[in-house]
């Protein structure tokens, strides 16, 4: 196959590789497999005209070559299979089949997305029409809408013109002695035989003598380095802003559910900031375990969020090692389709809704103790300094702890659980829990006339609301102002909102029928003052300074 000739093979462990979410490597390290919708890498390529993508993902034909000729003898120059296998130098053990196609977005510098659907073995991001005389920024995001949305990724390598280079990607972790290092694990002409040796030993051979320490697997404490850092959200889900999950196989290759990966409400809040961002979400999934008739039960979101991959992937049985990243500020936002279910399976509970909504709001609870004790007891900024020679020692600005922001569903679905969740972990001394009030974010779902925030997604039973591209928009923007002096490079130019607004509230019916009546009074009020009801038209008053609606939080 003549698609490679004079081309430059770098592996999917190259550190200058910088993957954000959920990515692990397999065992021998030949190869870095992507879970969770929405998972992406960046990389900088410099002195290259051709960039193509080697990946494991192979057509799911009945001719498949033999494990054998998936690979190539010691002795023989690498070359790519025709027939289809996978581009790969190593032996292929018999029970390691391929996945089956999966779909990409990619780009290019600030290039529109270009669509790659049912991807595999030999990717073409760009085919000898770079400039090789610039660095090029390139940005590959996987939706991971293929399979049934159990698809994955399995990424072996990058394939660049024969001597182009990979550069540092800003913000990434590694360490500036290795990002000039212009030779850190490129292939030389014993890769044939180095792959069937296994990856380890290529990397002995190929490191500078002074890099032992990353002749180990555990080399991510060499590779960190805090003054470069980029920042880091993280976004625990049940209803992403992209349609997702359940429907997810029913998109394969569509340009609609490929671009909805750069459209959901997740990724936009991250690309407000530049930031990188991680979404941990299964569409339609409970946190309470045991969730009647919901995606993935019995096991709830708490689970999923401790291990490698969603459920019914073979990543879920492994669980995820929290080292990889450590998130800036981490933002919840659960509790939709719990409610979807409790109100569908009433019938079928054995316990009554007051039951149920205790439940969820235990869960949650322990969900977010879980966070702070076993995922991530400190903050990023500490760690990353207790890595280097400062010992922990931190900016003044720097907060003790990650901020979590619990949002009240954008339906208002057991709302009043998620406040009791703030109450009572700001109660037990967390003062880094804050709530969110989505009301008033987005339109009446009841108003299906004219909404342009919500739509009904009738290809899932029973039909479900999502957002559109306007509401997702709209969570973006107003969640931006309360992450940004967590995210921003200058947190001090962020908007000021008072500390009520984020403290949650034990339920009152009787408070919050006043709070209605107040509201509608006054809302009665001003359109009095601006509006002659029998004609409807604007009089002519005085400036009228308007309300204070900083406790609604927007």
């Amino acid at each position: 196959m003549e698609a490679t000739k004079d081309l430059q093979f770098f592996p999917a462990v190259n550190p200058k590789i910088h993957y954000i979410g959920r990515w692990t490597p397999t065992p021998n390290r030949l190869r870095i497999d992507g879970t969770f919708s929405g998972v992406y890498f960046d990389l900088n390529v410099v002195n290259t005209t051709t960039v193509f993508l080697s990946l494991r993902n192979a057509p799911t034909t009945q001719d498949l070559a033999p494990p054998s000729a998936l690979s190539t003898k010691a002795n023989q120059k690498p070359a790519i299979n025709v027939k289809p296998g996978h581009l790969s130098f190593r032996h292929s053990p018999l029970l390691d089949i391929p996945a089956p196609p999966v779909s990409l977005l990619a780009r290019v510098d600030q290039e529109e997305y270009v669509l790659l659907p049912n991807s595999s073995l030999l990717v073409s991001i760009r085919d000898n029409d770079l400039d090789p005389h610039l660095e090029h920024r390139i940005r590959v995001i996987v939706p991971l809408m293929d399979d049934d949305g159990n698809g994955v990724i399995q990424l072996e390598g990058v394939w660049l013109s024969k001597y182009g280079r990979l550069a540092r990607v800003k913000g990434s972790l590694l360490d500036e002695d290795l990002a000039d290092e212009d030779s850190l694990y490129a292939e030389s002409a014993k890769v044939g035989a180095k792959h069937q040796e296994e990856l380890k030993e290529l990397l002995r051979s190929n490191l500078p003598d002074n890099s032992e320490d990353l002749k180990e697997e555990e080399s991510e404490s060499v590779t960190f380095s805090l003054e470069y850092r980029k920042k880091i959200l993280e976004i625990i889900t049940d209803a992403p802003g992209s349609p997702c999950g359940r429907n997810r196989g029913k998109r394969k290759g569509g340009s609609e559910g490929l671009l909805a990966g750069v459209m959901g409400w997740e990724y936009l809040l991250g690309e407000m900031f530049g930031v990188d961002h991680v979404a941990v979400g299964v569409d339609g999934m409970c946190l309470t375990q045991d969730c009647i008739g919901a995606v993935g039960t019995p096991s709830g979101l708490g689970d999923v969020f401790f291990r490698s991959g969603p459920p019914q992937s073979a990543y879920f049985e492994h669980p995820w090692m929290f080292h990889s990243y450590i998130p800036d500020v981490l933002v919840l936002n659960l509790g939709s389709s719990d409610a979807a279910s409790f109100a569908a399976h009433e019938s079928e509970y054995t316990k009554s809704a007051w039951d149920l909504s205790a439940a969820f709001e235990d869960t949650y609870v322990s969900l977010v103790r879980a966070l702070r004790q076993l995922a991530y007891p400190k903050h990023p900024a500490v760690v990353h300094s207790e890595r280097t020679t400062s010992s922990g020692i931190v900016s003044p600005g720097t907060p003790a702890v990650i901020p979590i922001f619990i949002m009240r569903p954008f339906r208002g679905e057991l709302e009043h659980a998620t406040q009791g969740v703030v109450s009572r972990l700001r109660a037990d001394g967390d003062k880094a829990v804050f709530w969110l009030d989505t009301s008033g974010w987005l339109a009446d779902v009841d108003d299906e006339t004219d909404n342009e925030d919500f739509y009904i997604d009738d290809t899932v039973t029973p039909p479900v609301w999502r957002l559109t591209e306007q509401g997702n928009q709209r969570v973006a923007i107003f969640l931006h102002v309360h992450v940004c002096r967590y995210l921003a490079d200058l947190g001090d130019k962020c908007a000021f909102l008072p500390p009520n607004v984020y403290q949650g509230k034990v339920f009152d019916p009787e408070a919050a029928n006043l709070d209605r009546y107040l509201e509608n009074d006054k809302e009665k009020k001003l359109k009095e003052l601006f509006w002659e009801t029998s004609n409807e038209k604007f009089i002519d008053v005085p400036s009228v300074r308007p309300p204070d609606d900083g406790a609604h939080g927007s």
